[in-house]
Formats: C-alpha cells, sequence, structure tokens
C-alpha cells in the first residue's frame, strides 16, 4: 500500500509524524516498510497571477508573460500558449530548483525569461491522472493567492511510504484503520476526517435482495449542481495512482477505497430499474472503457432486466454515472473473495476494487464504508440506506493467564497493562477475563491471536532474547556401511529405480505384484524394479561397451517392495571373495544354498543366503541366456539381528590340520547337504572342493576340510 505522510498526519492531529519514527512504528507494528521517498524533489515554487501575455516579436513560438508574484513583478517566456490576463499559475524563479537545477535569467529572443512555469508533470505528479493536457497549470483564481505556498496547497511538501500488509490484514490497507493503530502505537489521539451524518432526505425507490452477497447496501444521492472534488482530494488520489478525471461521485467511490479500505461502485440511477440483487451470470457484456469481454459464472449485480456491474471488480458502460448524471446510486457490499478474484480473472483486468474484494472485507469496513460516503454527501438530498449493513456482536474470546505467561517466558503480567490499554483504544474490551474482539479484527479468533497482539504493542524489542541452551549428544553413531564397501574395493552405483516392464521380470525375491506408471517418460523407466540388480547389470554392460572391463559396484537402494536392499556387482571378483565380503559385512552365521529353481539365475554357480533358516538375498551369475556381462552378482537384506560389534576371543596358537574326504553324489543332487552334516558336528575353518571325478550316474567330491586337530578327529571319526 502506498501512504502519503502528509495525509496520514490529519489522522493525528496532536502529533506530528516525521518519516523515520514512522518506518520504526510499522516495522514494529508487524507491516513492513518497502520504501520511503520525498514525493517531489522541488524547491522554490511560488503563485503567480498573469499581468500580460504577448507575442515575442522575435519568435513566432514564444510567448512573453508578465506576471505578478509575492517577490514582485517577473517575465517568464513560454511556447505553451494558453495563457490569459488574470490567469493563476504556479512558477520555478529564478533560484527555485528542480531535481537539483537551478533555474537562473536567460535571453530569449531579445526578452528576458525569470524561470519557468509549472505544469503537474513538473512538480512530481502523473499529468495524466490530473489532465487531459500535459501544460501549464492554471488553477481556479480563488484557489490561493500570490502570497500563499503551493508547496503546501499543491501537497508537494511530502513523504511517501510503500508498505507490505499481511495477508489476513486487509483493513489496513486504508488510512483510518492504520491511522487507528498509530494512534494507539504512540499514544496520541485519533481523529477520523468525517463526522457520521443522521441526515435522511427521502426513502428510495431501490430495493434489494442480498442473494449471494453476503452484505449489500445502496444510498441514493441527488444533485442539481455540478459538484466538484477539491484539489486536495484529486492530488491524494494521483499520488495512490488512480485517477481523478471522472465525476466526483467516482473519485469519491475511489476516496473510499483508500481512506476505509472498502470497495465502492456508484451508478447513474436514472439508468437502473427498482429491485436489486446479485446473481452468477455468464455471457458477454461491455465493462468501463468501452470494452467487450465475455465472462463465464462471475457474480453480478443486476436490476429487473440486466447486469448494471460485476460485484467488486467493474462498472458496466450502460450504468455508469458521467458529469451529466444528477441522480446517483452508492454501491458497497461484502461478496465471497474468491468470487472476486474469479471475476477480476474473468475479465484479465485486476482493478483496485478487485484487489481489496479479493481478500476478506469486514461489516464493519463496509459499514463505515457507507458512512464515509453519506458524510461526504452532506448537503445534498440523500436518502435512508438502502438494505443497511448490520454489525455482528464482537467475538469473544477467554483470557488465558497461564499461555500468555508461557509464551511470554514472565510471571508478572503487569508489564503487558499499557499493551492491553492501547488494544482498548482499538475497540478491544478485556473483561472479567473475556476478550471482546473488535467486528473489523476477522483475523482474530483464538487466544493466541490476542497474545500476538499484546506482543506488537508492548513491542518485541522488549523482550531480551536468550541464549539456548542445547545440550550436546554424548554418543553419535555414524554409518559406517558405505566406506566398509568402498574400502573393500567396491565403488557406489546411483541407479534409477524404474526399469522397463521386460526387463522386471527378473524377479529373486518372487515379488507378486507389479508397479507400473501409468504415465512415463520413457518405456525404459515404466515400471518400479523388483531386483536392484536390473539396475547394476546396466551399469556393468554400458561399462564393459566402453572397454572398462575391472568393475565392482555397490549401491543400497530399494525394490518394489518398498524394501531397502544391498546390490552388488563385480567382474574382478571371484564367488567366494564376493561371498566373503558379505559374511563380513553382516558379521553373522550365513548358510548358502543352491540356488537352482529360477530361469533367470545360473544354476551351476549361484547360491540363496539364508539367516536363521530366512531367505535374505542371493549370491552368483544371472543365467548367460539373459546376461552378457558374465559378472558376478549379490542382492540381500540386512536382518534385524545384525551385529555391529566383534566379540573377542581367545588366540589358538595351533597349526591348522587337512583332511581330504570323499563324497559320491547323484549328478543332479547338491553338496549342500553333506556341508550341512559336517556343520552339525563342527563348523570347521574352512571346506573346498580339491577334486571333482564324474561318473555316469554320480561323480566323487572330494573336500578338504581344515581346523584344528581335535575338530578334525570328531569329523573323521564320523564319515569313516
Amino acid at each position: 500500500m502506498i501512504l502519503s505522510l502528509k495525509h496520514l498526519n490529519k489522522y493525528l492531529p496532536s502529533l506530528e509524524l516525521k518519516p523515520k519514527n514512522l518506518e520504526v512504528a510499522l516495522n514494529e507494528l508487524g507491516f513492513e516498510v518497502e520504501w520511503v521517498k520525498p514525493f517531489a524533489n522541488v524547491k522554490g515554487l511560488i503563485f503567480a497571477k498573469v499581468l500580460d501575455v504577448f507575442m515575442n516579436p522575435n519568435s513566432d513560438r514564444l510567448d512573453v508573460v508578465k506576471l505578478e508574484t509575492k517577490f514582485g513583478p517577473l517575465t517568464i517566456q513560454t511556447t505553451n500558449r494558453i495563457l490569459k490576463y488574470g490567469d493563476l499559475i504556479i512558477c520555478f524563479p529564478v533560484g527555485a530548483s528542480k531535481d537539483g537545477v537551478e533555474f537562473k535569467e536567460i535571453i530569449l529572443k531579445g526578452y528576458p525569461s525569470q524561470g519557468m512555469m509549472a505544469s503537474w508533470s513538473e512538480i512530481g505528479y502523473d499529468w495524466t491522472l490530473l489532465s487531459e493536457k500535459d501544460q501549464i497549470l492554471v488553477l481556479p483564481n480563488d484557489f490561493a493567492s500570490i502570497n500563499d505556498d503551493p508547496m503546501e496547497l499543491l501537497n508537494i511538501n511530502d513523504t511517501i511510504i510503500e508498505i507490505s500488509t499481511t495477508a489476513n490484514r486487509n483493513d489496513a490497507n486504508s488510512y483510518y484503520f492504520l491511522a487507528k493503530e498509530l494512534a494507539a502505537y504512540f499514544k496520541t489521539e485519533f481523529k477520523p476526517l468525517f463526522s457520521f451524518n443522521k441526515q435522511s432526505d427521502f426513502i428510495s425507490e431501490f430495493k434489494v435482495q442480498k442473494n449471494l452477497a453476503k452484505e449489500i447496501s445502496f444510498l441514493e444521492v441527488k444533485t442539481k449542481d455540478i459538484k466538484q472534488n477539491s484539489i486536495y482530494e484529486k492530488t491524494l488520489l494521483a499520488k495512490h495512482g488512480i485517477s481523478s478525471l471522472f465525476n466526483w461521485a467516482v473519485n469519491l467511490s475511489n476516496l473510499t477505497l483508500i481512506e476505509i479500505g472498502s470497495p465502492a461502485h456508484v451508478y447513474d440511477a436514472n439508468k437502473i430499474s427498482p429491485n436489486i440483487s446479485t446473481t452468477l451470470y455468464s455471457g458477454k457484456l461491455e465493462i468501463l472503457g468501452a470494452k467487450e469481454v465475455e465472462v463465464n459464472n462471475v457474480l453480478a449485480i443486476k436490476d429487473d432486466y440486466k447486469v448494471i456491474s460485476l460485484a467488486s471488480v467493474m462498472g458496466l458502460e450502460a450504468t455508469k454515472s458521467t458529469s451529466e448524471s444528477n441522480r446517483f446510486l452508492f454501491e458497497i457490499g461484502v461478496f465471497d473473495p474468491k468470487m472476486v478474484r474469479h471475476g477480476a480473472k474473468e475479465i484479465k483486468f485486476n482493478t483496485n476494487s478487485a484487489s481489496q474484494g479479493s481478500r476478506v472485507i469486514s461489516q464493519e469496513v463496509a459499514w463505515l464504508g457507507m458512512e464515509y460516503i453519506k458524510a461526504y454527501c452532506k448537503g445534498l438530498e440523500i436518502s435512508k440506506i438502502i438494505n443497511e449493513i448490520k454489525l455482528d456482536a464482537k467475538r469473544a474470546i477467554n483470557f488465558n493467564s497461564e499461555k500468555l505467561r508461557t509464551y511470554a517466558g514472565v510471571d508478572d503480567l503487569r508489564i503487558f497493562d499499557h499493551a492491553i490499554k492501547q488494544l482498548e483504544n482499538l475497540g478491544f474490551e478485556f473483561i472479567n477475563s473475556v476478550v471482546y474482539v473488535p467486528n473489523y479484527r476477522y483475523d482474530v479468533l483464538c487466544f493466541e491471536d490476542i497474545i500476538e497482539e499484546i506482543f506488537r504493542f508492548y513491542s518485541y524489542q522488549n523482550f531480551k532474547p536468550q541464549e539456548v541452551r542445547i545440550a550436546p549428544l554424548k554418543t553419535l553413531n555414524i554409518n559406517n556401511d558405505k566406506y566398509y564397501w568402498m574400502h573393500n574395493g567396491y565403488s557406489e552405483a546411483r541407479t534409477f529405480s524404474l526399469v522397463s516392464i521386460e526387463k522386471n521380470k527378473f524377479n529373486p525375491w518372487n515379488i507378486l505384484e507389479s508397479f507400473n506408471l501409468m504415465t512415463y517418460v520413457s518405456k525404459e523407466r515404466e515400471s518400479i524394479r523388483k531386483s536392484i540388480i536390473i539396475s547394476l547389470q546396466e551399469a556393468v554392460s554400458y561399462n564393459l561397451k566402453r572397454k572398462i572391463d575391472q568393475l565392482s559396484f555397490f549401491e543400497h537402494g530399494m525394490i518394489a517392495n518398498q524394501t531397502f536392499v544391498y546390490g552388488l556387482a563385480s567382474t574382478n571378483k571371484t564367488f567366494k571373495e564376493l561371498q566373503q565380503d558379505i559374511i563380513n559385512f553382516l558379521n553373522l552365521d550365513l548358510e548358502f544354498i543352491k540356488f537352482e529353481d529360477n530361469e533367470y539365475i545360473h544354476p551351476n554357480v549361484s547360491a540363496r543366503i539364508f539367516y536363521q533358516n530366512k531367505y535374505i538375498g542371493w549370491i552368483g551369475k544371472i543365467h548367460p541366456k539373459y546376461d552378457d556381462t558374465n559378472a558376478f552378482y549379490a542382492e540381500f537384506i540386512i536382518p534385524e539381528q545384525k551385529s555391529k560389534l566383534i566379540k573377542y576371543q581367545n588366540v589358538n596358537f595351533e597349526p591348522l590340520k587337512n583332511i581330504d574326504l570323499t563324497f559320491e553324489i547323484p549328478n543332479n543332487g547338491s553338496i549342500n547337504e553333506i556341508i550341512l552334516n559336517i556343520n552339525k558336528i563342527h563348523k570347521p575353518f574352512s571346506i573346498k572342493v580339491v577334486d571333482d571325478y564324474q561318473k555316469e550316474h554320480s561323480h566323487n567330491v572330494t573336500l578338504r576340510i581344515s581346523d584344528y586337530e581335535t575338530n578334525i578327529e570328531k569329523i573323521n571319526k564320523h564319515f569313516n
């Protein structure tokens, strides 16, 4: 929101606000100040009366203008040939300055020019908001005398402030409520710039049905003479980027918006039939500016026959008031902010009114807006307010002293007495442990909101910062799993969890449900993998094609049943080396049983991994039919019982002994059962196959068992 410091000061007659003090106050009240700057860099401007105008005989473009000023007569030349005797204008005499450039006397075509006459644009205003042409400003003769100060009367001595209000404080987008907060903050008098007008000259013929509006109210005003807004009001609108090139009633609706924060609209009452209501409308409309738009389901205000405006968004050409209008109908409503936003979106134009109406407008703000319009129209013929807005009772919230002590970190709540008194000046009532919230503060819903209000006026600066005591952790468990694999010669791989449906047939975990994407970027990334080895196989194949053949990868990732598994792939490690890496990592008593019942697994060099009879993974190769990498792979989950500790055992200095035992096994049989029987007697230090003699229906496998002598004797005694 843009603020004029000069105008804001009018609400606080006992205090002269300075830019720096205002900036501090606004920030403490929770309104972020974006910037503060002087309105215009102008010095020494004065009023002047035109005494004579004649053409410079040496130029066909210049007029010589004789002026009367408080400093005596001046002569200034101009190409803007609009002046005549008696006109009241403003000018920069010799010694005055604009934007740091000082004016001096010069000779133009044989005649002196002692300064420069000024237009709206040359004193800091956007001329398009105040006049039809950018030319010398000619003022009404009774506006000022030549001894008055135009810097004050034309509101040039001003400071402009831009602030950002929070989304839940729509009321603060107005001079009235912002000045009220500042008056409470500075503990000074708040004086509204209007007095309530009880005048009521007639009962209007218009009747209203609210329908989709929460509130909608009208005021009919009749005038015989053409009414004008003051230059002060027009310059105030211009400072907010609002044009005043309309009739007084339209300008009044815009003043209501910036003064009170309530969107308002005015119609030519002669162009509207008596019965008014709200409805949803779809179709074509000609909005203000003679622009035709097509809208769909917008909240509209209508009479008996037609739409007359879009609620809080835009008026229509057919019902607009003009300088010829003598019967006006002012409208203020409370509408659903979503509907207002939709209306602005449909016409592809966000007006000041729509911007304000797209957030919550309270009943009190709307009611006060209508009272402001009624006060402004004092002296004209005014109707009784049509469908006057009724104010809800103040919201009651229980006062919780203990909660306030907890949030404030203090025991003595008397330190907040002054802040509570300031809130009472804003309409809050603290009665018998109950807080009554004024209607316009729709954002205050619970006692935590009351605490925030108390803290705002107590000032957060009064809370002394305290060091947060955080006890350091005595122990910090670090997961070194990644470093284990890196230290054993593996590189970490990062792969996609999405694979093609064809490759996802590789399923060593027997996951029954498939998770396929309905939309996907590529057929190669269509299904959540059922094995991490699918992805690691792609990584190995990619590197082998680039002649990188010494590879060892590891990855910890997720598969389709939302289980995290470890995957290993290696072209330079043997089955035994891969197996030992897994055993050392898990530090558990694992069983490796031949894996021969899966068409995608190589049956001769693969094994399932069991822990306590539970399947936790596999190790081996992919069947050559589906793999050309010839790499060893392993995939396993980490059991919950994985031991992180290495238990100390006494060192046995005895040398190991070996024994070779030969067993006859059917050609389709497995050596696994024999190894299990050996382990039942005693689990030896190592078992290796040293010979395998093939016969017609069986083969003799010789195992070399290594362990201490006493254990070797137990095993030998059992089998021999």
